[in-house]
């Protein structure tokens, strides 16, 4: 199952109940506070010498930050930075969703300038809102399908004007709408003229 939170490209919410295993795009995890990065550094330093330095860019550093802020506040979800060209259908992890930005919206998130604090606010707030209704989905999917139905993918998206757009795939076939209840009452219709 899987279930997604985009905007642009961006913000992808997924429940990766049965992830797939092929992993595309850059998976940023762990910690990145400058303290623990420095600490590894050193670490790394005491034990193979001043030959073998660490030095980490500030586009780690910058995602790390995201990461944390994202992880803190949504602790069943993994995060995630893709590119245009990467196929967001295929990016999972091990938590229960995933949550995918793409490099501006990393860039926006972890940005501390005054100017940039109404757009990250919004921005914030669209991921609040996909994440909470991103498990009134899977329920809503849940009570419309039963264990010989494949779900493969659901979940939801944002577009550049911050509208949520729906979308699941179930059976192999595939269902989008701007309403979560359209969609699945277009599930309903489909499985009632299968029987």
């Amino acid at each position: 199952m899987a279930n997604s939170v985009s905007s642009n490209i961006g913000n992808y919410v997924r429940d990766v109940g049965n992830s797939r295993g092929a992993i595309a795009g850059n998976k940023v995890r762990g910690p990145s506070g400058k303290e623990t990065n420095e600490k590894k550094a050193t670490g790394i330093s005491n034990l193979f010498g001043d030959s073998a330095k660490v030095e980490f860019s500030p586009e780690v550093e910058m995602f790390g930050k995201v990461v944390d802020l994202l992880q803190k506040k949504y602790d069943n979800a993994d995060v995630f930075v893709a590119g245009p060209g990467d196929d967001l259908s295929q990016i999972g992890g091990d938590l229960e969703y995933s949550i995918i930005l793409s490099e501006d919206e990393m860039k926006l998130l972890s940005s501390d300038a005054p100017q940039d604090k109404e757009a990250k606010d919004k921005l914030l707030g669209q991921i609040d809102d996909a994440m909470s209704k991103i498990s009134d989905l899977g329920k809503k999917i849940g009570e419309n399908t039963n264990e010989k139905d494949e779900v493969s993918n659901f979940g939801i998206s944002l577009d550049k004007n911050g509208k949520l757009n729906f979308f699941a795939d179930i059976n192999g076939k595939s269902y989008a709408d701007t309403s979560m209840d359209a969609l699945v009452k277009s599930l309903v219709s489909d499985k009632t003229a299968q029987n």
